[in-house]
């Protein structure tokens, strides 16, 4: 693949005349005068130390990842990726650990040269279009392509896996290696192994109420049958989970069972994908997330064979 460099890292913004900084001393005396009031949480909101909406994944030992909601998304399109490949979990947290320090998990438009995407692959390497490699499934896949042909992949450490893949400025692969623990994790709550738990708080969206389509799904909920198949099947390389709809075609309803279509393992993804495909509630036997409570509470009606992610209705 060639060497492929180390991506840029977050773009600073310039700053402001002086009329910008009048600007914010107003703001501060303002935010002052109402600090026994409730003040101290307004500043955190407005200075953007305290975030409405993120994800947290809880391990089976208690440990626990924070991330922004995108972030744990495109965390789901890779562990989506490699079940879809049947690939073992430890494929996952090596994928994980090594979009962690290329991109902190983002799908970046930019990088070092012409590195682009969550693995910051260059096209210019063989990696693909800068198009093919901006679409999570696609880079992933070619990630996890590669990783098979490292030598004892999923013996060696988890840095020299990732760095044999990346060919990195860093020849240790200690740069990767520092984040197994996180990417550990994100990895086994993505699989849903016992005694992990994800939990994702959104804002309430502004959307528009939706008709059922032809397909009977509304336009929300048929962009989750879309995002389902292509990514537990890779772009067509597996075979996706089955499903059905409701009624009124907000609710995707996913058959579930053993492999890729363990409930747990859809119920995480469904909710971490939640921001980005308009999930409202995700529900499988007797356990149910919802939106407005982003956490998972026990169900009065359970439902029995499937996992049933509801779209927000709108209006």
């Amino acid at each position: 693949m060639g060497q492929r460099g180390r991506p840029r890292g977050e773009r600073e913004e310039k700053a402001g005349g002086s009329s910008r900084h009048i600007g914010a001393w107003v703001v501060t005396v303002a935010l002052l005068a109402v600090l026994g009031t409730g003040g101290y949480f307004v500043y955190r909101t407005v200075t953007g130390t305290l975030r409405s909406e993120d994800c947290t994944a809880t391990g089976a030992d208690g440990s626990q990842v924070t991330i922004v909601n995108d972030r744990m998304a495109n965390a789901a399109t890779i562990a989506a990726v490699a079940r879809a490949k049947s690939l073992p979990e430890r494929a996952t947290i090596i994928a994980l650990a090594t979009a962690q320090q290329e991109s902190k998990i983002r799908n970046l438009t930019y990088g070092d040269r012409d590195s682009v995407g969550l693995f910051q692959q260059r096209p210019s390497q063989g990696w693909g279009t800068a198009d093919q490699i901006a679409d999570p499934v696609y880079s992933s896949g070619k990630f996890f392509h590669a990783l098979l042909d490292v030598k004892n992949w999923q013996t060696i450490d988890v840095g020299k896996a990732a760095q044999s893949v990346q060919r990195s400025a860093d020849a240790s692969g200690e740069s990767y290696a520092q984040w197994e623990g996180m990417a550990t994790v994100l990895a086994t709550t993505l699989d849903g192994k016992s005694g992990t738990q994800l939990t994702c708080r959104f804002d309430d969206p502004k959307a528009a109420a939706e008709t059922p389509g032809a397909n009977g799904l509304t336009p929300r909920a048929d962009a989750v049958g879309a995002a389902l198949v292509k990514q537990f099947s890779a772009n067509g390389t597996g075979n996706a989970p089955q499903y059905s709809h409701s009624a009124d075609g907000l609710t995707v309803q996913i058959k579930s069972g053993q492999g890729q279509s363990d409930p747990r393992v859809l119920a995480a993804w469904a909710v971490a994908s939640a921001k980005n495909l308009g999930v409202d509630k995700v529900q499988y036997a007797d356990q149910v997330w919802t939106r407005s409570s982003g956490k998972w509470q026990t169900a009065s009606t359970p439902v029995s064979g499937t996992v049933d992610v509801t779209v927000v209705k709108g209006g």
